[in-house]
């Protein structure tokens, strides 16, 4: 059992001592009510002990509160024993005020005494306690046999060698048996403890796994987003390491060193912040999971770690989107009145390298750290294209496989096929995407039919015109 669960079943344990205490309240001062009453039809010396248990009763009640408000929020182990104890000490303490009423002991024998015990065996189920509850059926059943042969060996009431029902004797077999069952309901209150207990125990263990999902799904929001992150986490997906066709986005900004050193730390940090802000959010728009950030710059995975349909078309709109929203960011920047410095380096610039192939996805790490990523050809590739558009003055540079993937959708220029990749060896044809090539309704158009499954037209139709295609 974890610690947690003990605590709390310690604390409703507390809590039904404090709810007991109570109900011993209400009866010591019933029980006092009806001594009063009664006083008339018992004699004087009866009287004595009915109102000194009832009195005796409302007392230990008063105790027991200043107790529990000295020591709130303290676990007190012993109370349930010692509180138990008394309870069922004084309902068999009523044989003394029997024995000097007019009927005699049997009066205790044949009243609702027994009932009384059956009572406080089955409100020591409320201590969410099997041992308490055993305590109580097991003291009630020691007690009652004690006072039985106590009563039997005095004398104090006649002893028939047969059952008899309604005359001043008892049959010690009969007698016996109610021992037993009034002490059976203390058995009854530990069943009802033990499930009560699995249930505070189960539901103890549902919320932290509830809560372990929701700290999954939290870290998992960080690359995936809210919506897909929530379907990883119920369905899940394999950790391990598994080849998978994928499409990888790099992006970085252009002149990010000089704007760096032109503008203090706090506003780089700032601006830093609203533009990741914008580019996370677009990765996620179109289900791409958040790899990792790269200083001013992100790395972004497709198909990866679950199918999805269109990834090499996603990563294309999630840069061409990126691009637009950059230039949102380069207005609000610019805007009077809006602390643009007038001699802020210029607009924000980014480049974005896309490449589609097999890659190696998993958790990837040491034994301390570990992160889902993906390694490969085309990882490396993506990484070199983003490189590309600094020196090409290029927006947006995609792979061979890439271009055949979206070129139903997607205008491309060829880029001239003697640009070579650092450290990478062999013929690559690259290819580089105009944004200004894309209307801003042509993307809409395409968004939807990537998110919502509506047709989009072919590239160069009637029904999609584009812009001029500019190297």
């Amino acid at each position: 059992m974890s610690a947690r669960v003990e605590r709390i079943l310690q604390a409703q344990e507390m809590a039904g001592e404090r709810l007991v205490n109570r109900i011993r309240l209400a009866y010591g001062l019933l029980g006092l009510a009806m001594a009063i009453a009664a006083a008339g039809i018992n004699t004087p010396a009866a009287n004595t002990v009915f109102l000194l248990q009832g009195a005796l009763l409302v007392a230990m009640c008063g105790a027991l509160h200043l107790v529990f408000r000295a020591s709130r929020g303290r676990y007190l182990p012993w109370a349930k024993y010692a509180t138990i104890t008394f309870d069922i000490t004084m309902v068999h303490l009523t044989v003394l005020a029997a024995a000097r009423n007019h009927s005699g002991v049997i009066e205790y024998f044949h009243s609702f005494f027994p009932l009384v015990l059956v009572l406080w065996n089955l409100l020591s189920g409320l201590r969410y306690s099997v041992a308490a509850c055993l305590y109580s059926a097991g003291y009630t059943a020691l007690l009652s046999a004690v006072m039985l042969a106590a009563v039997v060996g005095m004398g104090l009431v006649p002893v028939s060698p047969t059952s008899i029902w309604g005359q001043n004797a008892i049959n010690i077999a009969d007698e016996a048996m109610r021992v037993v069952f009034v002490s059976a309901s203390g058995l009854v209150a530990a069943l009802l403890a033990s499930i009560a207990r699995r249930l505070i125990r189960r539901a103890e263990e549902e919320s932290a796994s509830r809560a372990a999902l929701e700290r999954q799904k939290a870290r998992l929001s960080k690359y995936l987003g809210g919506e897909l992150a929530e379907v990883v986490v119920g369905d899940g997906f394999n950790l391990e390491g598994e080849r998978r066709q994928a499409t990888i986005l790099f992006t970085d900004i252009r002149n990010f060193t000089t704007l760096a050193q032109a503008t203090g730390p706090e506003q780089t940090v700032k601006l830093l912040n609203d533009y990741f802000t914008e580019m996370v959010a677009i990765v996620f728009r179109y289900g791409g999971t958040l790899d990792k950030f790269l200083g001013d710059g992100l790395m972004a995975v497709y198909n990866a770690p679950f199918d999805q349909a269109n990834a090499p078309l996603r990563a294309v709109l999630t840069a061409l989107e990126m691009v637009a929203a950059v230039d949102r960011l380069n207005l609000v920047r610019t805007a009077p009145g809006d602390g643009a410095a007038a001699g802020e380096p210029g607009p924000l610039r980014i480049g974005a390298g896309i490449a589609s192939g097999e890659v190696i996805a998993g958790n990837i790490g040491s034994a301390e750290r570990m992160e889902y990523t993906v390694i490969g050809d085309a990882v490396n590739l993506a990484a070199r294209l983003e490189t590309l558009n600094r020196d090409l003055r290029t927006a947006i540079v995609i792979s061979e496989e890439t271009r055949r993937a979206v070129a139903p959708w997607i205008p491309v220029v060829p880029l001239p096929p003697s640009i070579k990749l650092k450290g990478m060896t062999g013929e690559h044809r690259l290819f580089a995407i105009d944004p200004s090539a894309v209307s801003p309704e042509r993307l809409a158009a395409l968004r939807d039919m990537v998110l919502q499954g509506t047709p989009a037209a072919p590239h160069g139709s009637p029904a999609a015109p584009e812009g001029p295609v500019v190297h």
